[in-house]
């Protein structure tokens, strides 16, 4: 049986594994490596020269059994030719563009990036000499063909968009942007490889946050790229001249969460949607931003280009309640208040769009942002009814 006839669930439980080569020990041991021994000088000159050493590593940092393991199960999930790992999701982003960034050149990024990204992008990459620009997530492959330049070097997108959810016609921009010669980066830590097929999207470049939903628990911090060649060789080879590298008892967890990733997302994807349609119904929320949710504005790009989604979404309180959003947050007991998504507990947080867009966003009210995890979407459900009608309280004896 060819492995690629099989569902992306069925090779993720074995992606990544060579018990035969382990003494029949399923998961890949955890090496802890910097210096990596040569049983003689020829072998120690060309360790970083594959082709001319009998052994497979050089140095800890640029590669092990264990690091090796998880780069190939994302290559292997993503159907791309390589991954290479790095300390943390950012680091993914800002390797991807620092490997693009050129004097004199041009970049386009989606107006609704990673914030992190996107601080990177408007007070680091211009000291190259690089002109960033932002266009409208929403924008179109035409009007995206008119804003790119002889000296464009890269296309950053980001779907759904980072706390307001918009989605591109991915097929559509990439199409036009391959027309042009231009790589398109995509940040897919809200999907993963089983929500979208970045490949069949016509992506070249994928980043994800390897900290969020394949680790899984809230305990780790990573970054992946992946992509086809040559364009891989040039992203690793940029990975390693910044000495990227994570530990190994990281990728060990990373690993680990990466085979039960699929069983985790359906349940953060099924429970988001129980508890967006809870929200809806609610006299204070102006509107939900769930893209699986059939009055989402961008619906149909998601019914035709992912397969599953995540648990993360965000609700936007109306105008004028102005204690409303603190007295709502911290009266929530299952919902901690913190960064990052994708672990195992749920998650609120306000947004701050206005500090992360050049656009304008038309914002009536305050934006939430929950992260979904595994607890039951009922009980869920009714820890926000509970912080809701304390809202509702509080709200209604500061009128009095």
């Amino acid at each position: 049986m060819d492995k690629h006839d099989l569902s992306i669930e069925t090779r993720l439980a074995h992606a990544g594994l060579n018990p035969w080569e382990n003494e029949g020990i399923p998961n890949i041991p955890v090496y802890h490596a910097s210096t990596i021994l040569k049983k003689n000088n020829q072998d120690a000159k060309n360790s970083d020269n594959k082709a001319g050493s009998s052994g497979k590593y050089g140095y800890g940092r640029t590669g092990t059994p264990t690091s090796n393991a998880l780069e190939e199960a994302l290559a292997e999930i993503y159907g791309m030719d390589g991954a290479v790992i790095t300390s943390s999701g950012l680091s993914a982003l800002t390797t991807v563009i620092l490997t693009f960034a050129k004097q004199n050149g041009h970049m386009l990024v989606s107006d609704s990036v990673y914030s992190s990204g996107r601080r990177y992008l408007t007070e680091t990459v211009p000291r190259f000499g690089v002109e960033v620009e932002f266009f409208n997530p929403r924008i179109s492959g035409t009007d995206l063909a008119k804003l790119i330049k002889s000296n464009t070097t890269l296309i950053h997108l980001e779907t759904p968009g980072s706390l307001t959810f918009e989605l591109h016609d991915l097929p559509s921009l990439t199409s036009v942007a391959r027309d042009f010669g231009v790589p398109t980066l995509l940040d897919n830590t809200w999907a993963t490889a089983l929500g979208l097929d970045c490949s069949e999207m016509g992506v070249d470049i994928v980043a994800e946050a390897i900290t969020k939903y394949v680790g899984g628990h809230s305990d780790l911090m990573m970054g992946a790229i992946v992509a086809n060649e040559p364009l891989f060789g040039q992203v690793q080879n940029e990975a390693r001249q910044l000495g990227q590298c994570a530990g190994p008892d990281d990728i060990y967890l990373a690993m680990r969460g990466l085979h039960t990733l699929h069983l985790r997302l359906d349940r953060s994807m099924n429970s988001s949607i129980i508890v967006a349609n809870w929200l809806k119904q609610q006299p204070e929320v102006l509107q939900v931003f769930h893209p699986a949710l059939p009055d989402h504005p961008d619906h149909e790009i998601f019914k035709r280009d992912f397969k599953t989604g995540a648990g993360l979404f965000a609700f936007q309180l109306s105008a004028g309640e102005s204690i409303g959003p603190d007295i709502l947050i911290d009266h929530l007991k299952l919902f901690g208040k913190g960064a990052s998504w994708g672990g195992f507990e749920s998650l609120v947080q306000e947004a701050q769009v206005e500090n992360h867009r050049s656009l304008e966003y038309p914002s009536e009210g305050t934006l939430i942002r929950l992260a979904i995890g595994a607890e039951d979407p009922n009980d869920l459900v009714q820890d926000l009814a509970d912080g809701f009608n304390e809202m509702r309280r509080e709200t209604s004896l500061e009128a009095r």
